[in-house]
């Protein structure tokens, strides 16, 4: 759908609402083309092509909110009229409110029209490259999951405060989960990700043959060693352990809901110094770049961690309003769904130090790729296996390991943490590099 025929489509929305009784009224829309292909166990399984429109309307009496939406723009009225029912038996609240209309300049890079020539084979072609690089690999190797997907969109919103957006995006996104049997030896698996919002510049190679060549070179793994000591989280495992817990300590409907342990802790020190922590909605090449948020709040980048010390929360219109601060446009969320809050692209800052430097000063350890296990946002405890694990002596990678168990605390591991790589790799929307966790413990399998 055009960008004009999906911004009509909510001025429509908001003049229905209003006339259904609304003080005042918010319409987002999205339509999309998805087609999706995906892997198991060395073979194509399933590929699906997809068509949907949605508005999704919050209509607004005085302090009241009511939400309806739809994919059928045939009863865009019908779904206009539910959500005022809904706000006329909601309770009131102060901070119900809508943004109002700001100048914001629209980034650049996230649509690519060619995309509009992507077709369902073209594909299936790309996740049968997927299988084929690592068929001619090794004859060992097992793509035990994998996927190639596309979304070309376009989004609207407009509300009754003035604002009025729109703009198209593409995304094609691919990743591959690898294994490797020789005999009875099982390797580790190895999960690789990639995106890319241009047609001509989608290449699954490179992921496939780093999953690949890690999945071989994890083949022969025994059991480790038991300590408490250092550890290497991977982007992969960083993203598993610690990503998360950032993300929710600074949710600010979290520090609304007293659930945050950094509620009191701006200009304070949470981390280490070597962690600087940003969340950066327009940046270049980013998964999850796009010129404004789901109210219609233009992006910028947040610090949301320096040198150690927490910066900011991150807001919608609603916790700013309770908190008395300002937006920081990160209301999120599908047009089926009321805005909540959540990161566009959320980035651990590299350090100066490679990943080989931070392994040689490390006389025994361990090195974690995967991580599996359960990571608690509001206590910080996690434990879980290592899917993906080696075994670091004297300074350097000495062998796999499976079967091992790592626990800790990760608000400590954060304050312990004493190494921060110059490597980065992207996982989904989050950009992240090595870190050396101290004091973890380790339990052989």
């Amino acid at each position: 759908m055009t960008n004009q025929k999906l911004i009509g489509l909510c001025r429509q929305a908001l003049d229905q609402t209003n006339k259904h009784g609304a003080d005042a009224a918010e319409a987002y829309g999205e339509s999309a083309r998805t087609i999706t292909v995906t892997i198991e166990k060395n073979d194509l399984q399933i590929s699906r092509s997809h068509k949907e429109t949605m508005i999704g309307i919050r209509a607004f009496k005085g302090k009241r909110i009511g939400f309806a939406s739809t994919n059928d723009p045939q009863t865009l009225d019908e779904t206009c009229a539910d959500a005022v029912v809904l706000a006329n038996a909601s309770p009131a609240d102060e901070r119900n409110l809508l943004p109002e209309v700001e100048d914001i300049e629209y980034v650049d890079g996230i649509y690519d029209p060619h995309s509009e020539t992507f077709t369902t084979k073209d594909a299936i072609e790309q996740a049968v490259k997927i299988l084929d690089i690592a068929r001619s690999i090794d004859s060992r190797l097992i793509v035990g999951n994998g996927e190639f997907s596309v979304h070309i969109g376009t989004r609207a919103l407009a509300n009754s405060n003035g604002i009025l957006r729109s703009e198209q995006e593409s995304l094609f996104f691919y990743f591959a989960l690898a294994t490797a049997r020789d005999g009875e030896r099982v390797s580790n698996m190895d999960y690789q990700f990639d995106a890319t919002r241009n047609l001509s510049t989608i290449d699954v190679e490179p992921i496939v043959r780093r999953a690949c060549e890690n999945a071989l070179g994890s083949l022969g793994a025994e059991p480790g060693d038991s300590f408490n000591g250092p550890i290497i989280l991977s982007p992969n495992a960083v993203q598993g352990i610690l990503a998360g817990l950032i993300l929710f300590q600074t949710d600010a409907k979290n520090i609304l809901r007293g659930m945050s342990r950094w509620k009191e802790s701006v200009d304070t020190a949470v981390a280490s110094p070597l962690i600087t922590v940003v969340d950066d909605g327009r940046a270049k090449d980013g998964i999850a770049t796009s010129s404004f948020d789901r109210e219609g709040v233009g992006h910028a980048r947040l610090e949301l961690i320096k040198d150690g010390r927490l910066m900011s929360f991150m807001h919608n219109t609603y916790t700013a309003a309770a908190m008395k601060t300002k937006n920081t446009a990160h209301a999120a969320g599908p047009a089926r769904s009321l805005p909540r809050i959540g990161p566009t692209n959320f980035e651990i800052v590299p350090g100066s130090t490679t990943k080989d430097a931070l392994i040689s000063e490390m006389k025994k350890g361990v090195l974690v790729t995967r991580f599996s296990g359960r990571a608690d946002p509001i206590s910080g405890d996690f434990s879980g296996v290592a899917k993906g694990a080696y075994l670091i002596e004297n300074g350097r990678v000495t062998r796999p390991v499976k079967g091992t168990l790592v626990a800790g605390n990760a608000f400590e591991a954060l304050k312990k943490l004493s190494g921060v790589s110059r490597e980065q790799e992207r996982v989904f929307n989050f950009t992240l590099p090595y870190l050396r966790l101290e004091g973890i413990s380790v339990t052989a399998g």
